[in-house]
């Protein structure tokens, strides 16, 4: 391996900065800090060979990412239909997804509930046009049907 030039070791040493200034205020999967350094126009052969530097050392995990990112949607209230989507969206296995979410001791019908009830109150008497809302709600934050019926047994009148 032939040594590198005065150039490519400060972009070496900038992309190295980069990555960790990213990781240093959160946690990112490998492919959004792929993506980032790609926006950010670096070299993505560097960026690979630091990328797997990074993750011998486990400063970047995609198993942590994963964990940190599911308690946090649920903390947020957001379901699992939607935590799943978002995760696959970052490129994350589905094993590493069912692994963190099977982790969390997490009542999904509960959650919905509590969801719904932050945002509206105790549900009562309500419009239809009121009850759909309240239902494209918890399907926006992802929830299935039968936990949107269960967190939202709104009676209607018309």
């Amino acid at each position: 391996m032939k040594p590198l030039s005065p150039e490519q070791r400060t972009d070496r040493q900038r992309i190295r900065d980069t990555i960790l200034r990213m990781l240093a205020r959160r946690e990112h999967s490998e492919a959004e800090v792929r993506q980032k350094m790609q926006m950010r126009g670096f070299d993505m052969t560097i960026v690979q060979t630091e990328l797997a530097d990074f993750q011998q050392r486990n400063w970047q995990n995609d198993i942590r990412f994963t964990e940190q990112f599911v308690r946090q949607r649920i903390a947020r209230g957001q379901g699992e239909v939607r935590i799943r989507y978002e995760l696959r969206m970052q490129q994350i296995s589905d094993e590493l997804i069912n692994a963190a979410i099977g982790e969390q001791d997490v009542d999904w019908f509960e959650l919905a509930k509590q969801t719904h009830d932050r945002r509206f109150g105790e549900p009562g008497s309500l419009t239809l046009k009121q009850k759909q809302q309240h239902q494209r709600l918890l399907q926006s934050k992802g929830f299935t049907t039968d936990q949107i019926q269960f967190a939202c047994p709104c009676k209607y009148h018309r």
